[in-house]
This record gives C-alpha cells, sequence and structure tokens, in this order.
C-alpha cells in the first residue's frame, strides 16, 4: 500500500488548483460546479493514491476530472426526463409486488440509521462538513465562508468522513 500524506495532496491541489479551475469552469460552464468537480476530484485521487502507485499525478487528476465533468453534464441532461418520469410513473413500477418496495424502505431506513450513527462517531467539525456538502449539498465556496476553514480542511473534513461512513455504511456517494 503506497502512503499518500494529506500534505502531499494539499500541494499538488495548490499547483494545479487554477489551471484545473479553468478547465473544469470551461467544461460545465459554471465556477460553483467546478469547485465541487475539483473538490471530488482529489478525494477520488486520495482514495485512488493510497492503494496504487501513480507515476504521472497531473496527468490522472486531469482525466479523474475530466470523467467527473463528464458525469455532471450527463446527470443534468438526464434531470428533465426523470423529472417528467416521476410525474407520470411507468407502468411496470405499478405491476411490481409492494413487498419488494417494503423490503427496499427497510433497507434504506436501515441503512440511513447506520449512516446516522456513523456521523454521530465523527467530530463535529467533521460531521458539519459532511452533512453541508452531501446532504444540504452546499458549494465548497459555502462551505468555506460558512465555517471559516480551508479548502484544504474541508478536502480533509470530507475525506475522513467518507471513509468512515463508507466502512460503516457502504457507498454513500
Amino acid at each position: 500500500m503506497i502512503e499518500l500524506a494529506a500534505r502531499d495532496i494539499a500541494d499538488l491541489m495548490h499547483k494545479h488548483r487554477p489551471e484545473l479551475l479553468k478547465f473544469l469552469s470551461q467544461r460545465t460552464r459554471c465556477s460553483e460546479t467546478a469547485q465541487d468537480i475539483f473538490q471530488e476530484t482529489f478525494i477520488r485521487y486520495s482514495g485512488y493514491g493510497a492503494k496504487h502507485k501513480i507515476d504521472n499525478p497531473r496527468a490522472f487528476i486531469f482525466r479523474i476530472a475530466a470523467n467527473l465533468a463528464v458525469d455532471h453534464l450527463r446527470s443534468c441532461s438526464r434531470r428533465p426526463i426523470q423529472e417528467l418520469e416521476t410525474l407520470e410513473p411507468d407502468r411496470k413500477e405499478e405491476s411490481e409486488p409492494t413487498s419488494l418496495s417494503a423490503e427496499h424502505t427497510v433497507m434504506s431506513q436501515q441503512q440511513l440509521e447506520q449512516l446516522i450513527s456513523a456521523l454521530s462517531e465523527l467530530s463535529p467539525k467533521c460531521r458539519e462538513v459532511f452533512v453541508l456538502l452531501k446532504i444540504k449539498h452546499c458549494s465548497y465556496a459555502d462551505v468555506e465562508k460558512q465555517l471559516g476553514i480551508s479548502q484544504t480542511m474541508i478536502f480533509r473534513y470530507l475525506t475522513q468522513a467518507m471513509s468512515h461512513c463508507r466502512q460503516r455504511v457502504g457507498d454513500v456517494d
């Protein structure tokens, strides 16, 4: 296992910040979205880099960022269709047995309880960063203003919270 120091990641973030934000802003046409994808890029980088040796970090972070931007744009293009689908339920859903939806509801409730328990184990600041970013969908700039902490600390707290929650609950993205 390769050790990725938080300081190394922070240096990489600082070094490539202007260039990567410009790249993402051009792709997404939104500076707030670019900022969010920038942060998510380094969360993904730290997770992958902890397990694998990365020969060209710059190229790797740009690939991650490009993939996240594409994912974001795809999800935005699907939203109007998904909103229409919620207004007109699919006939297949009507024919599904209610026991499946009840089972799904119970499983979702259990996962929610596990997530709440996992979040209660975090430090207050770490928990607050997670809640603001992942539950309330605040931008990184808003969290920075609201909590008065640096982008690097937001990244560290979110990485810690995501890792902890994944261990306790599973995928929380």
